[in-house]
């Protein structure tokens, strides 16, 4: 009896998923060694395709960047959503959430940060981009909470722009420093207990908050 072939993905699935792979090794690659320390036969030769491949997909360079940003900024969005369960709650208790996921978010996507780090420290048309695009529209979204919580002394009284600065740099830094963490204490800051404190620790911090409430 013949054996059967396997069958094959369809061209146009196949074409999605080399798309996503190119899209997920520019965006670690970008994340590693910022924007003029990439080539796109980097990003081929990392995603395993021909770089003729990229350049039909995305035609350049600073199109993959933008089109990674892009990705990376959706991710946030759905990750980062206070469940619809949530609606209703009191401020504090929704922000509280927000927090638990934005450090569970920075635990899981280091590159984030990496990545828009190394555009802040040259600046960029293309960080003015992102900054228009993403980043202003995301603090604004959050900013009403923040001076809620400031006005009602839940929250210390600080300048709202710049508790989100402290807040993002408070949440990112132990797992963009990973490695330093690791050789300077020992302590695996990707560890499910390490993750678990640092997001009590934050929420203890920012919102006077005891306890370890499931996210």
């Amino acid at each position: 009896m013949p054996t059967e072939k396997p069958k094959r993905a369809p061209k146009q699935d196949r074409s999605v998923q080399t798309r996503q792979r190119i899209l997920d090794e520019a965006l670690r690659l970008f994340a590693a060694h910022g924007f003029e320390g990439v080539g796109i036969r980097d990003v081929s030769a990392a995603a395993g395709v021909n770089h003729g491949l990229i350049k039909y997909h995305f035609g350049d360079k600073d199109t993959l960047w933008r089109e990674s940003v892009q990705q990376l900024f959706e991710r946030a969005d759905r990750e980062l959503a206070v469940p619809a369960e949530m609606e209703g709650q009191p401020v504090e208790r929704q922000f509280e959430i927000f927090i638990r996921r934005y450090v569970r978010y920075c635990a899981a996507y280091p590159e984030h940060a990496r990545l828009m780090v190394q555009e802040s420290v040259r600046d960029s048309e293309r960080l003015a981009w992102a900054a228009k695009r993403f980043i202003a529209p995301e603090h604004g979204g959050v900013l009403p909470a923040i001076k809620s919580l400031i006005r009602r002394g839940i929250m210390p009284d600080v300048e709202p722009v710049l508790m989100i600065y402290m807040l993002s740099s408070a949440a990112q830094a132990p797992f963009m420093l990973a490695p330093e963490l690791k050789h300077t204490h020992g302590v695996d800051a990707l560890d499910e207990a390490s993750v678990q404190a640092h997001a009590d620790a934050m929420v203890a911090v920012f919102l006077g908050r005891r306890g370890t409430t499931s996210t």
